[in-house]
């Protein structure tokens, strides 16, 4: 299958050479769209405590059909980057995706995928950084995210530890002062978070969720898995 692929390109950059860059910036584009959706579905487990990770909530989550998610769900699997596990015995049973820990790519994955999200909020990252060896890792959230004209405020969470509180309290403090909109900060330990995810506090876990790591992926990625357990 591979060389005849590798044929029909060699042909057509012999007899169609327009041809065939459409055909390769065509791959490219399918392959590109491919990587995008895994690391959307791989975020989503990651980062949504509030369901559990099946089929149908997973499709809606990234915004996909059913067969379009499976292909991409059975790519995940066949990288061993997730695991997926049937509800019932039936062959058509629900199955139950989740992130495969056992995998040490999965940690560094989902880490990367994080960082080229919270490299969408370059003037968040600039405002915050004084907060970035504060924290073990910092979230930003709410609607300054995708609408910071119409934002009220801008809401932050850090976790670090507790003896750190009043020193990055203090670093929002003078932050505060180059910013038009109010900063609303909220502080926790690493317990004390996964405390409030486990109750749940409903508030905290749509933060998470839809929120953005700016600082300290790779600890938050540490994080959820503890939370996952």
């Amino acid at each position: 299958m591979q060389i005849c692929f590798l044929l029909y390109i060699f042909w057509m950059s012999l007899e169609k050479p327009k041809a065939l860059n459409i055909t390769i910036n065509f791959l490219l584009t399918t392959i590109n769209k491919m990587e995008t959706t895994k690391k959307n579905i791989l975020k989503v487990l990651l980062k949504d405590l509030s369901t559990k990770p099946v089929m149908t909530s997973l499709a809606e989550e990234v915004r996909m059909s059913r067969v379009g998610a499976w292909k991409v769900l059975k790519k995940l699997e066949q990288e061993r980057l997730i695991t997926t596990t049937p509800v019932g015995k039936g062959k058509t049973s629900a199955r139950i995706i989740r992130i495969n820990w056992e995998n040490p790519l999965s940690e560094k994955t989902l880490s990367l995928a994080l960082g080229e999200e919270a490299s969408t909020q370059q003037r968040w990252l600039s405002n915050f950084a004084a907060l970035s060896k504060m924290a073990d890792f910092l979230v930003l959230y709410g609607s300054i995210i995708n609408s910071p004209k119409e934002a009220d405020d801008i809401d932050i969470i850090a976790v670090t530890g507790k003896d750190k509180f009043l020193e990055i309290e203090k670093a929002v403090m003078k932050i505060q002062k180059t910013q038009a909109k109010a900063i609303h900060a909220l502080y926790f330990t690493r317990q004390g978070l996964k405390d409030e995810l486990g109750l749940p506090n409903n508030a905290l876990v749509d933060a998470i969720k839809k929120g953005v790591i700016l600082y300290g992926q790779d600890s938050f990625v540490r994080f959820m898995r503890g939370v996952s357990r």
